[in-house]
């Protein structure tokens, strides 16, 4: 099969930061593209700017990666429920794959993945590396 186009969110944390570089390391084996995701989850109560701007940062960590290893690179930043957008960011975005951290920023690091993670797994039919 081949892979044009590694989908990989972001949420700030540093199991997501790597697999950003992960998924850039990647892309630049396979001569892919990779789109460089977050979500901003509408139920949070802090001011969009303040989430955007996180967001923005987020994104921009991978992405400089990217331009340093000569690897193509776009962003998405949404506002929304990331659970119901990253299947419609996967469809979109044309991914052939996704690349993510089996945890994100959740606190509860017991179980073997979290939730997003989990959901993804279960809902979207594209080859997934966790890591």
């Amino acid at each position: 099969m081949m892979y044009d186009r590694i989908l990989v969110t972001v949420d700030g944390s540093e199991e997501s930061k790597k697999a950003g570089f992960k998924a850039v390391d990647l892309a630049k084996q396979l001569d892919a593209t990779v789109v460089v995701t977050h979500i901003i989850d509408q139920r949070l109560s802090f001011t969009i700017d303040d989430l955007e701007d996180k967001g923005k940062e987020y994104i921009n960590t991978v992405r400089e990666y990217a331009t340093k290893q000569n690897v193509k690179s776009e962003d998405l930043l949404i506002y929304g429920s990331p659970k119901n957008d990253i299947m419609i960011i996967a469809r979109k975005s044309e991914a052939d794959m996704i690349v993510m951290s089996a945890h994100g920023n959740t606190k509860d690091k017991s179980s073997p993945m979290g939730g997003f993670t989990e959901f993804v797994l279960k809902n979207i039919d594209l080859p997934l590396l966790l890591l």
